[in-house]
């Protein structure tokens, strides 16, 4: 007799892991808005008689979801290949091999994902539903099991 192979995990498709990006941008914007509160809370403490909810630019907000954004990829990417956005939605991110995502992988699909986010629409395209970034860094996205 010879043994059954366990097949190989399937690729998620483009509605399975955009809806796992808005949850993980939802989650980067809530603690961005955790942070402002907590420094308003501060200058609060600090001075109440004079207290005013600080004013951010626009350059300052953008820069800090950015930095918030690949932090919080690459730690969750690094730490189980899961995003909170890919637990929820059953998806792991993994090389193309199956092993896990080296760690340079990791960075720069961070950076890819956060600065060209476009990237992802191109798995409506490819017949291995792999994003563009998918397709340079060699990694996949791919449903877990159970």
């Amino acid at each position: 007799m010879t043994e059954r192979q366990p097949a190989a995990p399937r690729a998620a498709g483009i509605v399975t892991r955009a809806i796992a990006a808005v949850i993980d941008t939802v989650l980067v914007f809530l603690v961005l808005g955790l942070g402002y509160l907590g420094t308003a809370f501060v200058l609060f403490t600090m001075d109440v008689t004079n207290f005013a909810f600080p004013q951010v630019s626009w350059w300052f907000t953008t820069t800090g979801f950015i930095a918030i954004a690949v932090v919080y990829l690459v730690a969750c990417w690094s730490m189980t290949g899961r995003t909170v956005g890919n637990v929820l939605m059953g998806l792991r991110v993994v090389r193309v091999s199956g092993e896990p995502m080296h760690f340079v992988q990791i960075v720069l699909r961070s950076v890819t994902y956060v600065f060209f986010p476009v990237g992802l629409f191109w798995v409506v395209f490819s017949p291995r539903r792999m994003s563009l970034q998918d397709a340079v860094l060699r990694t996949k996205v791919v449903y877990t099991e159970g």
